[in-house]
């Protein structure tokens, strides 16, 4: 021991230095679960196309929407000029009315994508400072940990959602055949 640092002060250094261990330990596991090496899923790109199939899918329902809302303006248009009858008109003021309430509803979709591009950009950023902790802690020091495999819980949502355009996925007729 030097002259400067007395027992205690040694002990109390000592002390900090597990502590300060255990937390870098604790840190590397943590990583590890979202960011391992070597495991065969990767979270931040899961999460990243499960939200653009979700913009995907909310914008072909709004062109979906839109187009048969457009169609039965047309059509309500159409029938005006072909009925005279006050009552028959009102009613076709009341379908252009709601055609367009569905119009004006439909710019969720644009909202929506604006947002989840926001949280995409997010994980990016994230994704790339759990990428530099990997790094600066040690690519083997994490890879050394197990990778966690563990199943949502209940009542959580799977980190892996719904089948994307190209995975494999288990058909609805395997399904039916479960409860045969």
């Amino acid at each position: 021991m030097t002259d400067h640092i007395n027992a205690k002060q040694y002990d109390e250094l000592s002390r900090q230095i597990v502590q300060l261990y255990a937390y870098m330990e604790r840190i590397k596991t943590e990583i590890a679960a979202v960011k391992h090496p070597n495991a065969p899923i990767d979270h931040f790109n899961k999460v990243a196309d499960q939200l653009h199939a979700i913009v995907e899918a909310t914008e072909n329902a709004t062109n979906t929407i839109m187009a048969a809302t457009e169609a039965t303006s047309a059509i309500a248009e159409a029938l005006r000029g072909d009925i005279s009858a006050e009552e028959k008109t009102k009613h076709l003021d009341e379908i252009n009315f709601h055609a367009n309430r569905v119009f004006e509803a439909c710019t969720f979709q644009d909202i929506t994508g604006q947002r989840i591009s926001k949280i995409i950009t997010t994980m990016n950023l994230l994704e790339g400072t759990l990428s530099s902790l990997v790094v600066i802690i040690g690519k083997d020091s994490i890879a050394a940990l197990p990778v966690t495999t563990e199943k949502s819980k209940d009542g959580e949502v799977p980190m892996d959602g719904p089948a994307l355009k190209g995975e494999e996925s288990v058909s609805q007729a395997d399904i039916d055949a479960l409860f045969d």
